[in-house]
């Protein structure tokens, strides 16, 4: 059994040095849903408020962003519960059900909060460089963010599948 070789040459990947890129937070704001129908200059209103709540948050990584981001989401899901329980000739059995959700989802907003302020009391983790010293390494082994779009093996692939002739031989 042969096993690969480490590679010799030196990796020509770039160490990630901001644990927080810009054009990662902005995605993960512009996920957040919005209402039907949004016109452009809504959604950019929108955009630019809840980028500055998740901002409020003062996330330091990728992960108490995401945390951020699902407080957010958590609290328009909640927020669209109390509204649907004081709809005008609601039934009051399905208002008090928007209501129990309400308060289940305000429980998950405070406890994401609490798991957010842990984090952020605790000290931010980097990388040992003997770790990667003993690995032979001298990079992280994580691409550039900036250059994952324009990736030409992820064009030529989008390509190929489509065209490969083995699914229609399987036929």
């Amino acid at each position: 059994m042969t096993h690969p070789s480490w590679p010799t040459r030196p990796l020509t990947r770039k160490r990630v040095g901001n644990p927080l890129p810009q054009s990662l937070l902005h995605q993960m704001v512009a996920d957040l849903p919005g209402p039907r129908d949004e016109t452009d200059t809504a959604r950019a209103a929108r955009f630019e408020a809840q980028l500055a709540e998740v901002l409020s948050y003062n996330p330091r990584n990728v992960a108490e962003v995401m945390l951020a981001t699902h407080c957010i989401l958590l609290r328009l899901v909640a927020d669209d519960a109390r509204r649907d329980a004081n709809r005008a000739g609601a039934d009051p059995a399905m208002a008090r059900q928007h209501q129990r959700s309400a308060k289940q989802f305000d429980k998950l907003v405070a406890n994401n909060r609490r798991m957010l302020a842990d984090f952020q009391s605790r000290p931010l983790r980097t990388s040992d460089p003997a770790i990667f010293a003993a690995l032979g390494l001298n990079e992280f082994l994580v691409p550039h963010p900036a250059r994952s779009r324009d990736d030409a093996e992820e064009a030529f692939s989008a390509v190929i599948v489509p065209l490969h002739p083995a699914p229609k031989t399987l036929q």
